[in-house]
């Protein structure tokens, strides 16, 4: 009986002898879930992303990008439009902890973005916000029409940008009429209208002139991100009025150039 127990005693510190020989020649190796957490982690620290990135992917950043792309799809540019962009530049440094120039030097870099792109990028960040995506649409019309020339091109990625927002059939409808049906028709000034609508002198200069167009398309154009202007028209609140006093700037700037250029002569 004592040499049964004898036996099987040794059979056990056998066992264990060899099993622990296997555990010393085998370390713990972390499973795949571990190795690929640290991994994560190791690639993420190693990135760096510059400030003008960051703030490209941002809301405003991306609104900035689409809009650039835009501008840009033609060689036109009227003070409208730069006036326009300007306002909508100066609207967001306001509403946010970045300069006026940050936005610009990223809106002059846009020429050669992708709208479909950036349109996906504003649909990530605008999900059920439906009348701010329409808002961006609207102005994107303004923006296309403040030359008074609205290309195929600019037609083409307004399109592009509403069909990746979902914006609905009938509300892209009523923007694309009413902005095709005010601009069909053409605003005639002659330079004495011109100078009574901007309430300038006969004798002004490009300083006054400057000054005062500025102070009149600050005070009509409308703050796009301003939630109460979300439902209001841009047309029906400013949007008319701008295409006047832009045509009284056009042919008073106009007659300011050929002026000086006969006194060179």
């Amino acid at each position: 009986m004592e040499l049964v127990l004898f036996l099987i005693a040794a059979g056990i510190i056998f066992y264990l002898y060899k099993t622990f020989q296997v555990y010393l020649s085998n370390p713990i190796i972390p499973n795949d879930k571990d190795t690929l957490h640290i991994q994560a982690k190791d690639v993420s620290q190693s990135i760096q992303v510059s400030p003008k990135d960051k703030l490209k992917a941002t809301e405003y950043g991306i609104i900035v990008r689409i809009l650039g792309k835009l501008s840009f799809a033609d060689d036109k540019s009227c003070a409208l439009e730069e006036k326009l962009i300007s306002g909508i530049i100066h609207d967001m440094a306001l509403e946010s902890d970045k300069s006026e120039e940050e936005y610009l030097e990223i809106y002059r870099e846009s020429a050669n973005e992708d709208i479909e792109e950036l349109a996906n990028l504003f649909a990530a960040e605008t999900i059920a916000q439906y009348k701010k995506r329409l808002k961006i649409i609207e102005f994107m019309f303004a923006l296309s029409y403040a030359d008074g020339n609205f290309t195929q091109e600019e037609e083409d990625m307004i399109i592009s940008v509403a069909a990746i927002l979902e914006i609905e059939n009938d509300d892209f409808n009523k923007l694309y009429d009413e902005f095709k049906e005010i601009n069909t028709n053409t605003i005639t000034l002659t330079k004495d209208e011109a100078i009574t609508l901007l309430g300038l002198s006969q004798n002004f200069t490009k300083k006054e002139l400057d000054e005062r167009y500025n102070q009149v398309v600050s005070e009509k154009r409308q703050n796009i991100f301003d939630p109460k202007n979300l439902t209001r028209s841009y047309n029906e609140f400013g949007g008319q009025d701008l295409r006047k006093y832009s045509q009284a700037y056009i042919v008073l700037i106009t007659d300011l150039q050929t002026q000086n250029k006969e006194d060179k002569e």
